[in-house]
């Protein structure tokens, strides 16, 4: 360490009530600011008193002073190597004199020059020095400038810009001082044509038809305006030759041009259109028209990467160069809009040199939200789409999944089917579906996909849960329950079914046939021949009495294929004559083809008949004993014993 430096006094300051910078009352010492290169303990001193200070300045109290006396004041530094002393000022008090504050009047705007008053206490107007300092107001720096008098010009100013100005002045004087500073002036400067092109684009959602689109375009900063924006011109041609131009006035809001946050839509068709122009006027002039680029398709444009990725505030868009050139381009464009708004909502975009790859951008991007960011490349009057993606503004949990279900179950397979979750209710880009057969089997299934097939199943009860994925995890779970059948284990017990079904339904053919077909006992052989016998003999005994006896009208056998008055049945003798028609007993014999007849009527009963007849067909007629050797068991069991 070593002594402090020599002191110098540089600055005096007084204050009428409350006390005067620097100064220590005494008539013989006293002593002001001053600047040290090295530390140390620094004070006022003099005869009378003595008051600290820092390194760099000290205050004398106005009790300590008296007005229009003479001081001589001093500083002095010390550490522990020693001290060192300034040189002594001498002045009287009465000579220090700070004016009160100016005050900033008007000014003219072109050129734009600003006007004050100062009051010095017997003073002319000439016997004053000012200071003033300026600014643009969406600047922090001022600039300065000295020795001014009264009034103050500044040369060139941005067109229409509020500028900020102050302005302290000092009275002449042996110990003049400067004036505090003034209030802030706010004044315009003049309005100019605007300079600068509008930024110009379209809305045209997912398509690119130019019925769809809309036409947009950003508001000009004044500083590029250069004066209040007095309205818009639009400039539509057509493809028919005809053009359209249509005055957008600002004085009267709303109508066809609607403009907020700093953007502007025109609503009108853009169909049909060649070509639009949009420019903008003030006061002073408008700007030069630019035109919009409009979408088309169809281009050959070669394939690039185009890749987007989430910041904390922003969204940072990258994307890879063309192998060649691609002709006659002047620049990107990258759009991003909110999915699920409404056209022109949610909507902005940015030009990008067409050297650079990249871009960021910033916004008010909600969290959660869904955004699709495109790429265009940008002709003289047209644009083509390169690439886009979509991106989140942050990535959260995505919620259940609705719909899942069993489309299709069979023996050992089924498909399940779920619902896509949609970009505006997904709260971050889907990656895949992942599906939990029985808590063990995962399967991961493509965000594209909506359903699954799983086979191979074994018999029994199955479940599955289901949840999407995201950057931010797995959301909550949808759970469904099914159950299937082995196809071997069902043929085991169908094969055996199906016998057992047929063999029941053949018993009851059966027997449903039995039952339809039970021959009648009258209709037998054996008791025809029995009543034949019978009415024989009671002809004999009882013919004398009755000529009509009623038992010979008896038609025993009842069948729709035989008429009794047909034929009369002719009896043949024991000789084998035969004899003519008992009374009028009338009978008849059976031919082949009414024996078929009677058969496919009553199968069961032709098969008790069948056995005469088979004999009798083979040429020899048995007599009756013989017949009675062929009775079948059905009648035995059923007629009466012959005595």
């Amino acid at each position: 360490m070593t002594m402090p430096p020599a002191i110098l006094i540089v600055l005096c300051v007084i204050s009428c009530k409350t006390g005067m910078s620097v100064f220590c009352h005494g008539q013989r010492r006293a002593w002001i600011s001053i600047p040290l290169s090295t530390p140390g303990t620094c004070w006022i001193g003099g005869i009378s008193s003595v008051v600290e200070g820092t390194n760099v300045s000290g205050v004398i109290p106005r009790e300590l002073y008296t007005s229009y006396s003479d001081l001589t004041v001093l500083v002095k530094a010390a550490n522990q190597h020693g001290s060192a002393t300034s040189t002594m000022a001498a002045f009287n008090t009465g000579d220090i004199k700070k004016p009160p504050t100016p005050e900033i009047t008007h000014h003219c705007p072109q050129p734009l020059e600003i006007y004050w008053i100062v009051q010095c206490e017997d003073q002319g107007s000439s016997d004053q020095l000012c200071e003033v300092q300026y600014r643009p107001q969406d600047q922090q720096g001022w600039t300065q400038e000295e020795d001014i008098l009264r009034s103050f010009l500044l040369l060139t100013p941005r067109p229409y810009t509020v500028y900020e100005f102050q302005v302290r002045c000092a009275c002449e004087g042996p110990q003049a001082l400067m004036s505090d500073w003034s209030s802030v002036y706010k004044a315009w400067s003049s309005e100019s044509a605007p300079v600068k092109a509008l930024d110009v684009w379209s809305d045209c959602g997912v398509t690119s038809e130019l019925s769809q689109c809309a036409l947009m375009w950003k508001e000009m900063p004044t500083w590029l305006a250069q004066g209040k924006v007095l309205g818009y011109v639009v400039t539509l041609s057509y493809s028919n030759g005809t053009v359209a131009v249509v005055n957008v006035s600002m004085s009267k809001p709303g109508g066809l041009c609607v403009c907020q946050e700093k953007r502007c839509r025109f609503t009108p068709s853009l169909w049909g259109v060649s070509s639009v122009d949009v420019s903008v006027y003030n006061s002073q002039g408008a700007s030069k028209p630019a035109p919009l680029a409009l979408p088309t398709s169809g281009l050959q444009v070669p394939e690039l990467s185009f890749t987007v990725n989430q910041d904390i505030l922003s969204l940072n868009v990258s994307w890879s160069l063309p192998p060649q050139p691609i002709e006659n381009m002047h620049e990107y464009v990258v759009q991003y809009k909110q999915v699920g708004l409404p056209p022109t909502q949610g909507f902005d975009w940015i030009i990008v040199h067409q050297n650079h790859t990249s871009v960021i951008l910033r916004g008010g991007f909600e969290n959660h939200t869904a955004y699709n960011v495109s790429l265009f490349a940008v002709f003289i009057n047209s644009s083509c789409l390169l690439a886009s993606a979509i991106s989140y503004s942050l990535h959260g949990l995505p919620p259940k999944v609705t719909e899942f279900k069993v489309q299709h179950i069979s023996d050992s397979q089924v498909t399940l089917s779920w619902q896509h979750i949609s970009l505006t209710q997904s709260k971050g880009l889907i990656l895949c579906y992942q599906l939990v057969l029985n808590n063990v089997t995962v399967y991961n299934v493509s965000r594209d996909q909506n359903s699954l097939h799983l086979s191979g199943l074994t018999s029994g009860h199955h479940q599955v849960w289901i949840r999407a994925e995201t950057k931010a995890g797995l959301g909550p779970s949808e759970t469904i329950n099914f159950s299937t059948e082995n196809s071997h284990g069902f043929l085991k017990y169908l094969v055996p079914g199906i016998i057992a079904g047929m063999l029941l339904l053949i018993i009851i053919i059966v027997q449903m046939k039995n039952c339809a077909k039970v021959p009648d006992p009258s209709n037998s052989k054996l008791l025809q021949q029995m009543k034949l016998q019978f009415n024989s003999s009671l002809t004999a005994i009882f013919s004398p009495l009755e000529s009509n006896p009623k038992i010979s009208e008896l038609e025993v056998v009842e069948n729709p294929f035989w008429d009794a008055n047909a034929c009369p049945r002719k009896r043949s003798s024991p000789d084998g004559q035969t004899e003519g028609v008992v009374g009028e007993e009338r009978t008849h014999i059976r031919t082949d083809e009414e024996a078929e007849k009677e058969e496919d009527a009553d199968e069961g009963y032709s098969k008790i008949i069948d056995t005469d007849e088979e004999e009798r067909d083979g040429g020899e007629s048995g007599s009756l004993l013989e017949d009675d050797q062929f009775v079948s068991d059905y009648e035995k069991h059923f007629m009466p014993v012959v005595v």
